[in-house]
């Protein structure tokens, strides 16, 4: 699945980028592209409650910096939360894997 939207800058604010026309007007701006990344973090970043439109959505990873849960069980917790983002958990693990070796 292609998950193409609008992309946000690492501050999560609207990645923008005016493109004028002859005359100096704005004709577009926002920048589209591939949001899988944005997305995963989104949800690893967000506590459940923070998100209107799906309030269940949210690993709220910052809270188990410092918890006793294990990595299975956090996993656990990712895997569940990434399956209702309609994110591949199991894809998403590999490219990270990928990206930081």
């Amino acid at each position: 699945m292609k998950h193409k939207g609008i992309l946000l800058t690492d501050d999560f604010d609207l990645a923008i980028q005016p493109v004028r026309d002859a005359q100096g007007k704005i004709v577009s701006g926002l920048v589209v592209g591939d949001t899988i990344d944005q997305n995963a973090i989104m949800i690893l970043k967000l506590h459940q409650g923070n998100l209107k439109a799906d309030p269940l959505i949210g690993v709220g990873l910052t809270k188990y910096m410092r918890g006793k849960l294990d990595r299975s069980q956090i996993e656990s917790r990712m895997r569940v939360h990434f399956t209702r983002a309609g994110l591949d958990y199991d894809n998403y693990k590999n490219r990270l894997k990928t990206s930081i070796k």
